[in-house]
C-alpha cells in the first residue's frame, strides 16, 4: 500500500466509466447539456458541503482562492461545459474511448509541466501499445457508428476537456496546502455547478427537472453518486506523495473498457465488434506494461 494513490485512482476510474452512457440517457429526457451538468454538480456540491461544513471554511477558501478559482472555472465550468457538449454529439462508446486517451495527454502534460515526472522508454512503449488498441477501437466507421462533422466537433470538445482537467490535476498535485480532498471537491462542485447551471439557463433556456420520468432521476442519481465519490477519490490520489501524476492518470485506461461495455449494455444501438474487443485487450496489456515495464528495462540493463 506504499502507493495508495493508485487504489484511489482505480476506484475513481471505475466510477467514471459509468458516466458517458448515463449522461446520454439523461439528456434523452428533453434536457440540454449545460442545464443537466449544472443540476448534477450543484446537487453534489450541496451534499458535500453538508458533510464537510466546518468552522473557518470560508477563510480556508479565501486563503486558497487561486486553487479554488482554477478548479471552479477550468475543471468544472469550462471542463464540463465542453464535456457535456461533446458527449451529446458523439456515440456513447466513442466518447468513452476518446476519454480513454486521457492518460496519454496527461502523461505529456506532466512531462511538460513537472520536473520529476518525465517521459522515459517504458512509458513511451506503453503509450504506443495503448494507442494501437485505441486505433483498433476507433476503426468503427464500417460497424454502425456515425462519424460526421458534428461527431468530430464533439471529439474536439472532449479533448479540450481532457487538457483542462489534466492541467487542473497537475496543479492540485503540486499545491502544498493541506486541504481536505472532500472539501476541495465540495467547493468546486457547488460553485462550478451553479455557474454551469446559470450559464445553461441563459444560453440554452430553462429546462424543467420537475415531473420527469423515473429514468431521468435514476440517471441523475447515478451521476450525483459518481461525482460525490469519484472526484474525492481522485483528489486523494493526486495528493498522495508516493504516487506520480502520470501513474494516477494511467489508471484512467480502465475508462474506455468499462465505459464501452456499459454503452453496449445500456444503449440499444451500440454493439461490440472484433476491433473493439481486441483493442480493449491491448489496452489492458499496455496498462500492465506501464507499471511493470520499468522492472523489465532495469533487468535488460543488468
Amino acid at each position: 500500500m506504499r502507493k495508495k494513490g493508485l487504489v484511489y485512482a482505480i476506484l475513481a476510474s471505475v466510477l467514471w466509466a459509468i458516466v458517458n452512457p448515463v449522461i446520454k440517457t439523461g439528456l434523452s429526457y428533453n434536457m440540454t447539456p449545460m442545464n443537466f451538468a449544472g443540476l448534477r454538480f450543484t446537487s453534489v456540491g450541496i451534499i458535500l458541503f453538508i458533510y464537510t461544513w466546518h468552522r473557518g471554511m470560508w477563510q480556508e477558501i479565501k486563503e486558497n482562492r487561486r486553487l479554488f478559482t482554477l478548479l471552479i472555472l477550468l475543471n468544472i465550468f469550462l471542463g464540463y461545459a465542453v464535456f457535456y457538449l461533446g458527449v451529446n454529439l458523439v456515440d456513447g462508446a466513442i466518447s468513452s474511448i476518446i476519454m480513454g486517451t486521457t492518460p496519454f495527454v496527461n502523461v505529456i502534460l506532466s512531462h511538460i509541466l513537472t520536473s520529476d515526472d518525465k517521459l522515459n522508454k517504458h512509458k513511451i512503449v506503453s503509450i504506443l501499445i495503448s494507442l494501437v488498441g485505441l486505433f483498433m477501437i476507433l476503426g468503427v466507421k464500417s460497424t454502425g457508428y456515425s462519424l460526421n462533422s458534428a461527431s468530430f466537433l464533439g471529439i474536439l470538445f472532449l479533448y479540450l476537456n481532457i487538457v483542462l482537467q489534466g492541467y487542473s490535476g497537475i496543479k492540485v498535485a503540486k499545491y502544498k496546502a493541506n486541504i481536505d480532498p472532500i472539501f476541495l471537491n465540495a467547493v468546486q462542485m457547488f460553485f462550478g455547478g451553479l455557474l454551469l447551471y446559470l450559464t445553461g439557463v441563459s444560453i440554452e433556456g430553462y429546462r424543467s427537472f420537475i415531473d420527469k420520468p423515473l429514468g431521468f432521476y435514476v440517471s441523475l442519481g447515478i451521476l450525483v453518486f459518481v461525482s460525490v465519490f469519484a472526484f474525492s477519490f481522485w483528489f486523494m490520489a493526486l495528493q498522495d506523495k508516493n504516487t506520480k501524476v502520470s501513474e494516477v492518470n494511467m489508471c484512467r485506461l480502465i475508462n474506455p473498457i468499462l465505459g464501452a461495455v456499459l454503452s453496449w449494455i445500456i444503449l440499444p444501438d451500440e454493439k461490440p465488434t472484433f476491433n473493439t474487443v481486441a483493442g480493449m485487450i491491448i489496452i489492458v496489456f499496455s496498462l500492465v506494461y506501464y507499471f511493470k515495464g520499468k522492472e523489465y528495462f532495469e533487468r535488460v540493463k543488468k
